[in-house]
């Protein structure tokens, strides 16, 4: 099955696929050892700076190499590639989807770069994610002393127009709807996500798929309502890169080996779980 067909899969079904961050090797073989474990579909995905980090080559080698070892699917996405330069190596590499998150631009600079890479990557077979709208929270991180504005967050929700503008101009395959969610976790802040503005975007664009970002941080019931409400892909963070470092240190204190993979197999664990969290969450286990 191809990625469309799983995310075709999910909508129909109504579950999600956990798309999670991996910037070198443990967090990736957590995060396939969490799907086998659950027979589950999972996005594994890399950032501007994570695809440098590791060359986008490689990410597609190793997680080819996993999915055809443990029979299980493994979509590759190039997360948040913000310039048509940016989005080159996942192209390149042969990366199953590109996000080029066009926020930052004027509008019409982000229709211009959309309408130029929809159509080289639909000739590769590849899927195309778009955004539009300016969620709050830069990266993935934890926002600690920051304050949240609520008119922030008002601001930079989709309009069920506007998405449906932009999809027709773009052909994008994806919608990257903001209704509350936001990059990051910030202490002491609960997101508030509004269904019925996700169910009105979803009714504006039906033929494309509407994942969700900026899930850490977001209380499990909200998160499964946005699966309810047709989100197909569910893009986590911070949570496992928070999972990888924590697990890390402690480690590290625990340890005086100097012969690293002796240290990494309880920091992969900790990831696993993490993803197992998020698989369970967006309801993909078993769906192999």
């Amino acid at each position: 099955m191809t990625a469309h067909d799983w995310l075709e899969k999910a909508k129909k079904e109504n579950f999600a696929i956990p798309a999670l961050n991996a910037g070198n090797l443990e967090t990736i073989k957590g995060i396939v050892a969490a799907a086998v474990e659950a027979k589950s579909p999972v996005i594994i995905e890399t950032s501007t700076g994570e695809t440098k980090w590791m060359e986008a080559e490689n990410v597609l080698c190793i997680c080819r190499n996993f999915s055809d070892k443990y029979k299980i699917p493994i979509i590759v996405n190039l997360d948040h590639a913000y310039t048509y330069e940016d989005t080159r190596p996942g192209f390149e590499a042969g990366y199953d989807l590109i996000h080029f998150d066009g926020s930052k631009l004027p509008y019409e600079e982000n229709i211009e770069v959309c309408k130029r890479i929809v159509p080289e990557a639909h000739g590769k077979g590849q899927m195309v994610e778009g955004e539009i709208d300016k969620i709050l929270g830069s990266g993935s991180e934890v926002h600690t002393g920051e304050t949240v504005d609520p008119a922030v967050i008002e601001s930079g929700k989709s309009h069920p127009e506007t998405a449906a503008k932009f999809v027709a101009e773009t052909g994008v395959d994806i919608f990257a709807s903001f209704f509350g969610n936001v990059h990051g976790i910030y202490p002491g802040y609960t997101p508030q996500l509004d269904i019925d503005l996700l169910k009105a975007v979803g009714q504006a664009i039906p033929n494309t798929f509407l994942s969700m970002h900026g899930s850490s941080g977001t209380p499990d019931d909200q998160v499964r309502a946005a699966v309810a409400a047709d989100v197909v892909k569910v893009n986590v963070n911070t949570e496992i890169r928070l999972a990888y470092r924590e697990s890390l240190e402690k480690a590290l204190v625990e340890h005086k080996e100097i012969a690293m993979y002796k240290v990494f197999p309880g920091v992969v664990e900790e990831v696993k779980k993490e993803a197992l969290r998020w698989i369970n969450l967006c309801g993909s286990g078993g769906k192999i």
